[in-house]
């Protein structure tokens, strides 16, 4: 079998969990036997480009007549049976995915986030859910917007998502990372849901060399990530006034606009904050830990930290939104968005050392099931079955 992949990568100066899975996958594909071209391009040439270039990519957004030429090209050469497109904007835009479907070649999309419906993403605005634009009516995101503050850019953003909404609901098999967003993508964009299947996002294996020590060893919650209103930093926060054990730390790793928040709580001799860190150096935090919290107040198409913690037996403290309760299943403690039960999970995480262990174990297992490169790389090969022959008479391709 070939695979041609797309993605327009996000920037490297920001860490992007979706630059990461598709990396992920690119590399096991290939362990099975699968032969992968990749057709990328990344954000840094718009931030490095000149006027020119930025005034060119801008007008191109919507729909990139020079981005389809290239990757005609690609398709020439390379004659794959299957195009896998992730993130196309906005250098590449549906214009891509349209000349391989006019060569009659299959086309499978990765959705990873609702920017079909929302010109955000997140479908969370001014601190809570919002469900203001819908198939047909994507007013509300232009006008406030929604898109980094910007009317003009939102508007760019809707219009492009608009065409490609549209070419994916009729034409593309899609993969919905999580059964939450597969049922948002069928219930509320409007996709069909004979095409959407569900493939969870893959999660490397932990390195050999990675010094774990037993969970209930340590006495350290660890958060990982971006820190903004939708991550729920301010509910965990909240939360951890509440907490009445007084051996438990709080450690928070990374950045983002909400860091005038932790930098203020970290007067709390209990909290820790670290910064943005490399990659390596999260996953030794993780395996350090006690458990990991997630407290998301947006619903979570999938919750890469949850699974990454599962992967090294590490439990889950998380608010459960969108794929988070699935992902965690019986790995963790699921409490909502109500600061006190947060609190009073927080505090049976600190004090029971059997339940942190039995927790962690179980996501251990869940993680091998479900997360694992093998798994996800099974479930991605069927879908490419099924995407180059719905009829399944064909056998054999993936070796």
């Amino acid at each position: 079998m070939r695979a041609l992949v797309v993605h327009n990568r996000y920037s490297a100066s920001t860490p992007s969990g979706e630059n990461v899975s598709v990396d992920s996958e690119v590399a096991w594909l290939r362990d099975a036997g699968v032969d992968v071209r990749t057709h990328e391009v990344t954000n840094d040439d718009v931030m490095s480009g000149d006027t020119v270039a930025m005034l060119r990519t801008t007008v191109e957004t919507v729909w990139s007549p020079s981005a389809a030429r290239r990757f005609e090209r690609e398709l020439d050469e390379f004659r794959p049976d299957v195009v896998h497109v992730h993130n196309l904007f906005p250098l590449l835009s549906a214009s891509v995915p349209q000349r391989a479907l006019r060569r009659g070649v299959p086309v499978v999309w990765t959705a990873r986030n609702m920017r079909v419906l929302c010109v955000e993403g997140t479908q969370f605005r001014a601190g809570g859910d919002c469900t203001a634009c819908r198939p047909g009516w994507r007013l509300p995101g232009m006008r406030h917007g929604c898109y980094r503050g910007s009317v003009a850019a939102s508007t760019l953003v809707t219009g492009a998502t608009a065409i490609f909404r549209r070419l994916a609901r009729s034409h593309l098999t899609v993969v919905a990372i999580s059964e939450a967003l597969r049922t948002w993508l069928v219930d509320r964009a409007g996709f069909d849901a004979a095409r959407v299947h569900l493939k969870y996002n893959g999660i490397a294996r932990p390195p050999a060399s990675l010094d774990e020590l037993a969970a209930a060893s340590s006495t350290t919650l660890l958060y990982v990530g971006k820190f903004a209103p939708y991550k729920g930093i301010d509910l965990l926060l909240d939360a951890w006034q509440r907490v009445r054990c007084p051996q438990v730390r709080l450690c928070f790793v990374g950045d983002g606009p909400l860091a005038d928040h932790v930098r203020a709580a970290t007067a709390d001799p209990r909290i820790e904050w670290v910064g943005r860190i490399p990659a390596a150096d999260v996953a030794a935090r993780i395996a350090r830990a006690r458990a990991v919290v997630v407290p998301s107040v947006w619903d979570e198409p999938f919750g890469r930290v949850a699974a990454e913690a599962m992967a090294v037996a590490r439990p889950v403290v998380t608010t459960g939104r969108g794929g988070l309760a699935e992902v965690v299943g019986q790995a963790g403690w699921i409490t909502g968005t109500d600061p006190s039960r947060l609190a009073q999970a927080i505090d049976e995480v600190a004090t029971s050392d059997e339940e942190v262990a039995a927790r962690g174990a179980a996501g251990r297992a869940r993680y091998a099931r479900l997360f694992s490169p093998e798994a996800t790389t099974r479930a991605l090969l069927d879908i490419y079955e099924r995407a180059i022959d719905p009829t399944g008479r064909s056998s054999g391709r993936a070796g």
